[in-house]
């Protein structure tokens, strides 16, 4: 008997055990700290996302967490923001990256969410070999229809409105000054106390 007790008490204490391993939080899961995400620290809540996101910021190509078939998401990843991608080896300074749940419809996103290629929320998938091709995005995150066309400004082949110099205007002319006490006045100025103007 006493045997069958010990089994029962260490059934008892590895079940809760079982039940946390189980349900540990997936990348896109609801949270508001970010224990609710990892009690390791190794993902983080994205508070700024409706009823928080679980994530991990600044991932690097294919490190994301393959439960909740994460990928690793680059917003913002245009060199220049206005002009867009441009072939050069400089790191984005805008571009930051993020775990996010990847999907494949609607149905795969949480409440609130919608299943979008990453291309139509000025984004990228940076994984080298992506488990989904589209991310559980915020419904609310429509960004403005943007124009195919960069401004004239970013495609120096293009002619540009000339400029203007700049001419600066003609200052007005000094005044004649006061002489001081005991002193003559400069031209055209009132002579100082006890003394003659010229």
């Amino acid at each position: 008997m006493p045997r069958l007790a010990r089994a029962l008490r260490g059934a008892a204490l590895a079940l809760p055990l079982l039940f946390a391993v189980g349900c540990t939080p997936k990348i896109g899961n609801k949270c508001t700290v970010s224990t609710d995400c990892s009690q390791l620290g190794d993902r983080l809540c994205d508070t700024t996302q409706p009823d928080g996101y679980c994530t991990v910021f600044n991932c690097e190509p294919d490190t994301c967490p393959t439960d909740g078939d994460g990928v690793c998401v680059a917003f913002f990843p245009q060199l220049d923001p206005t002009c867009g991608a441009v072939a050069s080896s400089q790191w984005p300074r805008f571009e930051r990256t993020f775990c996010v749940r990847g999907c494949e419809d609607d149905s795969d996103c949480r409440s609130g969410y919608v299943c979008v290629a990453p291309s139509d929320r000025n984004a990228q998938i940076v994984d080298n070999a992506p488990v989904k091709t589209k991310a559980c995005i915020p419904a609310a995150d429509l960004p403005p229809p943007q124009s195919s066309a960069a401004p004239a400004m970013c495609d120096p082949g293009r002619p540009s409105i000339p400029l203007t110099p700049y001419t600066p205007d003609a200052g007005a002319g000094g005044s004649g000054g006061a002489g001081g006490v005991g002193g003559a006045g400069g031209s055209g100025g009132a002579g100082g106390v006890g003394g003659a103007s010229k």
